[in-house]
């Protein structure tokens, strides 16, 4: 049924007709697409990998870092409380060292401290009993220095530290240096 307007027209529905439609693309245009899709993603990858490597490399030198600060705090502390330097027990001036110091607890017993480097383990023993490893994980010490300085006015020691970051393919070392003075010893 058809319907006529005022004028005397009767429209027709020609956007059912095939030859108004468009049916899909051109080759030309699906090729622009795929150029473009394809730069993008390549882009967002290589952003995406930076980001990765870039979050990696901050993550070894914290754990570096946190290791080496870690462990020279807390050789310092108890060079600070020592009364003197066993020096027959000690290794000084080579790698790898051991510091074996004479202290006192706090209720004013005798202690000995042992710091010692042990397979890439840096160790602390209290009156022979091992308290643990003073680094973190994936962190290994290459070189360990205990050198003795001692003047008429009391004793001091200088540290040297050697730490090796190695997780995965990256391997990064960092250098640590100390000197302290024993407390006790003047």
């Amino acid at each position: 049924m058809k319907t006529q307007n005022k004028n005397g027209y009767t429209p027709t529905l020609n956007f059912l007709k095939r030859e108004n439609l468009v049916w899909g693309y051109s080759l030309v245009e699906i090729m622009v697409y795929l150029a473009i899709f394809t730069a993008l993603s390549v882009l967002v990858i290589n952003s995406f990998i930076v980001i990765l490597s870039s979050f990696n490399i901050t993550n070894m030198n914290r754990k570096l870092l946190e290791s080496g600060v870690v462990s020279m705090e807390r050789i310092s502390r108890e060079i600070r409380q020592a009364k003197n330097i066993d020096i027959a027990n000690s290794s000084l001036g080579s790698s790898p060292g051991i510091l074996q110091l004479n202290s006192t607890d706090g209720s004013g017993n005798s202690m000995i401290i042992k710091f010692i480097d042990e397979n890439g383990n840096l160790y602390l023993y209290k009156n022979n009993t091992l308290q643990g490893n003073l680094l973190g994980q994936n962190v290994t010490i290459t070189s360990l220095i205990f050198n003795r300085i001692s003047t008429t006015q009391g004793e001091a020691v200088k540290i040297k530290v050697t730490l090796q970051y190695s997780g995965g393919h990256k391997t990064k070392s960092e250098n640590f240096y100390n000197t302290v003075i024993l407390r006790g010893s003047y």
